[in-house]
């Protein structure tokens, strides 16, 4: 009996691990996947509605009223042709002084030497001395145009009077008085003392009439001794003729000057 039991088993247990194993080789077969997954691609339709017609119109009428004439023509091309006109310049031919005023009676400034260079900046009345700016002085003065060798327009320049460097160590002088005899004028005068080292005299600028023609016409007096000046006047000028009297130091002009009550041909 327990011979059988043991046979019954022995089988069933045979029996079990031959469908285990049957399973085992046949479970990759089972393992199919044939779930199918579709997919949808959206389809987009883009159709534009803005449309855009845009229509720009440009008018543009100049009404020409009347031709310019010649003399319009002349104005404008005043106003935007303006010439450029390079300054006079000059070279010393000989030694000179050059000094504060258009005249051999002024103060001496500065010494101009052959081939020293000068800029030309204006004239005296009748250009026969010129306001320069050596290269080789700070300043301007006056110089007499025979001593240089000129180029440029120097006939154009402006006529210029430029101001006297004044003294303070000395008054003014007094009791002025001139007296017409004919065409000539005697201007008199009370002395300024003035130490020898500062005596410059004085400085009497008239303007006069000579030869038809009213000129500047600067004198210098000296020593302060002297104390009377005569200056030619004559008849033929529509201007009147008029002066002024200075005393005059190593430093500079007295100020203010004093003007002379002119004895002018009536």
């Amino acid at each position: 009996m327990k011979r059988n039991l043991f046979l019954i088993l022995v089988v069933f247990i045979a029996s079990s691990c031959q469908s285990n194993k049957e399973l085992v080789d046949a479970e990759p077969a089972a393992l199919k996947i044939t779930e199918t997954v579709k997919i949808s691609t959206p389809t987009y339709t883009i159709e534009p509605t803005l449309t855009l017609s845009p229509t720009m119109t440009f008018t543009n009428t100049v009404t020409i009223t009347s031709e310019p004439t010649a003399t319009e023509f002349v104005e404008l091309s005043l106003q935007t042709e303006t010439p450029i006109v390079a300054r006079p310049e000059g070279t010393v031919l000989e030694q000179a002084s050059c000094r504060y005023g258009p005249g051999s009676a002024y103060l001496f400034e500065w010494g101009l030497y052959p081939g020293d260079y000068v800029r030309i900046l204006n004239n005296n009345f009748d250009g026969s001395w010129v306001y320069v700016k050596p290269r080789s002085y700070n300043n301007e003065c006056w110089v007499k145009k025979a001593f240089l060798e000129t180029r440029g327009d120097v006939a154009g320049l402006e006529e210029y009077y430029s101001p006297l460097p004044q003294g303070n160590l000395y008054k003014p002088t007094h009791y002025v008085i001139a007296t017409r005899f004919g065409n000539e004028v005697l201007v008199e005068w009370e002395p300024v003392w003035m130490t020898e080292d500062d005596d410059r005299g004085y400085l009497i600028e008239a303007w006069v009439c000579q030869n038809g023609n009213y000129l500047f016409l600067p004198v210098g007096i000296f020593p302060y001794t002297k104390t009377f000046a005569r200056i030619v006047d004559e008849p033929g000028c529509q201007q009147e003729s008029q002066a002024k009297i200075y005393t005059v130091e190593k430093h500079g002009y007295i100020m203010p000057p004093v003007t002379i009550n002119w004895p002018n041909i009536p």
